[in-house]
């Protein structure tokens, strides 16, 4: 047993004077890092609270732009309003409203004429304005009589197309005042066969001629 000892001892001598322990058991390795349990939690609720505080971000992000994108919206809406305010505002010097037609050689309203100026007298007194009404007569180029070679008897009393056209004018101006207007709002007048609007060498333009035209006024 003690000859054993010594040849192994003899044999570790010998070794050791050409090398070294690391040699022949190789360099110490380092331990390995022991993660708990508690830490392994740990680092999962640290990664599941990070992606949380990340869908958080990207909402406040969606919100802050949702927000931007309301603002703009009603910065738009109320820039709109005030443009359409201000047009409304802007009252134009003469507007035509309303063309009344009348058939041939007549001066005479029908009761559909009367129905809808009663309607259009309500529109005006609908709300405060700064207009009044002109209504302008008007005629056809035919004379009062009928062309030479096709005479006919007038339905009228009136001698010239100015006084039919006058009596038309105030025909529907009356038309209106029964309708609540006041009567220093509205103004007749007659221009007889003037300002066509279409020709007068068929029947259809000859219609278009005979009319009365209601026109807004600024003052």
């Amino acid at each position: 047993m003690f000859r054993l000892r010594f040849v192994l001892l003899a044999t570790l001598l010998t070794l050791s004077s050409c090398s070294t322990i690391d040699a022949i058991f190789g360099p110490p390795q380092p331990e390995a890092p022991v993660v708990s349990a508690a830490d392994s939690q740990l680092a999962s609720e640290n990664q599941q609270l990070q992606s949380e505080v990340a869908t958080l971000r990207d909402s406040l992000q969606q919100m802050k732009q949702e927000i931007e994108d309301k603002k703009a919206e009603q910065l738009a809406s109320q820039a709109a309003a005030e443009q359409a305010a201000a047009a409304e505002a802007v009252v134009p010097e003469d507007r035509l409203w309303v063309t009344v037609s009348f058939r041939s050689g007549h001066m005479e309203l029908t009761p559909q004429s009367r129905k809808a100026l009663k309607e259009l007298a309500g529109k005006f007194l609908a709300k405060p304005r700064a207009q009044t009404i002109a209504v302008r007569g008007y005629t056809d180029d035919e004379p009062i009589g009928g062309y030479p070679g096709h005479r006919h008897k007038s339905r009228h009393p009136y001698k010239t197309n100015e006084a039919l056209s006058q009596a038309r004018a105030e025909n529907v101006a009356r038309a209106l005042v029964d309708a609540g207007i006041p009567a220093e709002s509205v103004h007749a007048e007659g221009l007889g066969a003037t300002n066509f609007v279409a020709d007068n060498t068929t029947d259809e333009g000859r219609q278009k001629n005979r009319r009365a035209e209601i026109h807004l006024v600024k003052g």
